[in-house]
């Protein structure tokens, strides 16, 4: 995952846990609870865990609560309560009732702590309490079910001697793609640091990345004409994430028959997904970004050397193939703006 390292999640350890009912009018604050199905909620965070495309602003009570409480300066059971209330406040009419979790964890850094709120869904069970007045019935957890879609939000804090990192991970699932409701991201106090454009920015280098290591593999072994139809084929999507993205590579490599081929294309691209921290995310596409073509460098044996923008729409230079391995470029153009000499370097055809 792209907001634990391979070290964390190894030594990745609950240390505290506390569980508030949240969505309703009469918030009651509770007691800390000892740790239980550690491995199930390990489990969720860790699945759960994107790349941390948000960060806090300026003023965040939430950041202030997490480094007090981190700190020492607020207890986990007091810090954690003034979190659930607020958090309850903010939660709107139509939110769906459930509890909110917050964990504290260890990893193996003793100055690191990470601070998990999950917002979870909950089967809502009735039970009557004996010792109220009347037996009155009361409403308690049902079931934590063990479903992905179960989990409604999700927030990651990590703590370095005391003092918040800036950018946090966050998810949720009533928003398409990373984008969060207007009230979680209020009461997290944070905003995008990561826009769309730039995430298809990254996107571009990826695919330019996977197809330029597979290189021999696509049609032709043109990586101009594969680029092109990546991203072509991911600009007309309304959302990209990383099955998008594989797709995308293999349709641009023809979708070849090969296993081995199939296998690498696809491994070349996971890892560079995982590496640029796209992993787990879902975007829109900035199909301006989407369109714009990279920069098409052509070097011919006789030393002449052309770098030109890879139009697919109106280019304004073609690449003739003729006989054998003999081309012909031909350049349109409006108006040479620059006519120059240049000094050849060392080793250069004469």
């Amino acid at each position: 995952m792209s907001f634990f390292s391979d070290e964390e999640i190894d030594s990745l350890k609950i240390t505290r846990m506390i569980l508030h009912v949240v969505g309703t009018k009469d918030f009651a604050a509770m007691p800390e609870r000892a740790l239980e199905e550690e491995a199930f909620f390990i489990g969720k965070i860790v699945d759960m865990a994107t790349a941390p495309v948000f960060m806090f602003k300026a003023v965040s009570v939430t950041r202030n609560e997490v480094e007090a409480i981190a700190s020492a300066d607020t207890s986990f059971v007091a810090g954690a309560q003034a979190l659930a209330a607020s958090f309850n406040r903010a939660h709107v009419g139509g939110s769906a009732d459930g509890v909110l979790l917050m964990f504290e964890l260890s990893v193996a850094d003793p100055d690191v702590k990470i601070y998990s709120l999950i917002k979870y869904d909950y089967k809502l069970a009735l039970e009557q309490n004996d010792g109220a007045p009347g037996k009155k019935l009361r409403r308690i957890v049902n079931a934590l079910v063990d479903e992905k879609k179960a989990i409604q939000k999700t927030a990651l804090i990590r703590v370095i001697s005391g003092v918040a990192d800036q950018n946090i991970s966050a998810t949720d699932r009533t928003k398409q793609g990373v984008d969060l409701a207007d009230y979680f991201a209020d009461f997290l106090a944070v905003s995008r640091a990561v826009s769309d454009t730039e995430l298809s920015e990254i996107t571009r280098k990826v695919l330019k990345a996977a197809l330029q290591t597979c290189i021999e593999h696509l049609p032709g072994q043109d990586i101009a004409k594969a680029l092109q139809r990546a991203q072509a084929n991911l600009g007309t999507r309304r959302r990209i994430d990383e099955e998008a993205i594989v797709e995308a590579v293999m349709m641009a490599a023809g979708h070849p028959e090969d296993e081995k081929i199939a296998n690498r294309l696809e491994r070349e691209t996971r890892s560079r997904v995982r590496k640029s921290k796209l992993h787990e995310l879902s975007f829109k596409p900035d199909r301006r970004i989407l369109r714009q073509p990279y920069m098409r460098k052509i070097v011919t044996a006789e030393g002449v050397t052309i770098l030109f923008p890879d139009r697919k729409e109106n280019p304004n230079v073609q690449v003739i193939q003729l006989d054998g391995d003999k081309k012909q470029i031909i350049v349109d153009t409006d108006r040479v703006k620059e006519d120059s000499v240049v000094t050849p370097k060392p080793g250069q055809p004469a």
